[in-house]
């Protein structure tokens, strides 16, 4: 294999481990926000639907930011 090839792969691994890195912040995000949602499911108390919404609605930004990282690792694997 060429240095130049060596180089290059090593960059594409590097750029899949840097999204894979990224992921681990949201992924700790997203367990605290399923954790709120079944605290709130489990409470006897009645639960305000703009709360749930905005809990939704985070949940909602940190799946894409996870999906967008997940890509870009893919991505960069692919292209070895």
């Amino acid at each position: 294999m060429a240095k130049g090839q060596v180089a290059a792969d090593r960059m594409t691994v590097g750029s899949a481990l840097g999204a894979l890195d990224e992921m681990e912040s949201d992924l700790r995000h997203l367990i605290g926000l399923i954790a709120a949602f079944r605290i709130l499911g489990e409470a006897d108390d009645s639960i305000e639907p703009v709360a749930v919404s905005s809990l939704a609605r985070c949940a909602h930004e940190t799946l894409e930011e996870l999906e967008r990282n997940w890509r870009t690792a893919i991505g960069a694997l692919r292209e070895r």
